[in-house]
């Protein structure tokens, strides 16, 4: 985003402006390169690749499947950052879904697509059902269909060492299952919510489901992410859950964005770009009287 300030000033009065302005926003995304947000990061939580599988014609599999991610990669965005499709015929099909985090950019949405299929290709080259999760997004495909079937797969991604102030501890889980019981009637089955604990600052709670899957079934997917792993998650104050059909994360900062251009069609910026353009618009004005 340019700012373009016209005055009746001569060239050499502009310049020394221009480069006054220009300086300060320098030395400003010098020492905040991220605003004065404390960033979420992308990183790889796992993957899973079944067994290599010759029961199919591996040449024709492979080129659905190159047609396949190419198609998440490029849809995804377009599509609110939920995406499914089917390439081949009879035993050679492969079906495909990929779901990125509903808060992150559409920028970090594609790319992040595009790193999970670069790991499937390099870590499953001849498995046939793959699944790989990153902090931002879910890639899975199959050559069996299991679009809208709720799977119980989970993992849960905690520091043992990493634990609550006791006083917190018992406000945790019930939080986390009122995040849980909203996700399913939001629009896009994405939910985010603060806990304001007084005593030890506040708590960041996200759940999200595949859009495969009913409301039901989401509501379900994630209760039951809190009952399995009430004794690991119980006591800790971040941890994150990541399943075949639904997702949590929990912190005690902020690491999601208020705002994404993944669930709009209309491009917003986010809370930490408008707190920077505020500041910079705030600087540049500043200086304009200065001058």
């Amino acid at each position: 985003m340019t700012f373009v300030f016209c005055y009746p000033r001569d060239y050499k009065e502009m310049h020394t402006l221009n480069f006054a302005v220009l300086y300060v926003i320098s030395i400003f995304l010098l020492f905040f390169p991220n605003g004065f947000c404390h960033a979420d990061t992308n990183m790889q939580a796992g993957f899973q690749c079944s067994a290599s599988d010759y029961s199919v014609n591996q040449d024709t599999f492979q080129t659905n499947l190159r047609i396949l991610l190419d198609s998440l990669a490029s849809n995804v965005v377009e599509h609110h950052g939920f995406y499914q499709t089917i390439v081949g015929k009879k035993v050679n099909k492969v079906y495909g879904t990929v779901l990125c985090r509903g808060d992150i950019s559409a920028n970090n949405c594609s790319d992040c697509t595009l790193n999970s299929t670069k790991v499937a290709s390099n870590d499953c080259p001849e498995s046939k059902d793959v699944s790989i999760w990153f902090r931002w997004c879910f890639l899975r495909y199959s050559n069996e269909s299991f679009f809208g079937h709720m799977q119980p797969t989970a993992v849960a991604i905690t520091n043992d060492t990493d634990f609550d102030d006791p006083s917190v501890v018992s406000e945790g889980l019930p939080f986390m299952s009122g995040v849980a019981a909203e996700a399913p009637e939001k629009s896009f089955m994405f939910n985010t919510k603060v806990l304001d604990t007084n005593q030890s600052g506040k708590r960041y709670g996200m759940a999200q489901c595949t859009r495969d899957i009913s409301r039901v079934d989401c509501r379900s997917c994630l209760d039951d992410q809190l009952i399995n792993f009430r004794t690991v998650i119980g006591n800790k104050r971040r941890w994150e859950i990541y399943g075949s059909n639904c997702f949590m994360w929990y912190n005690d900062y902020q690491f999601y964005s208020n705002v994404s251009n993944l669930l709009s069609d209309a491009w917003r910026p986010s809370s930490c770009t408008r707190l920077m353009i505020g500041m910079i618009i705030a600087v540049s004005a500043a200086l304009l009287i200065f001058f």
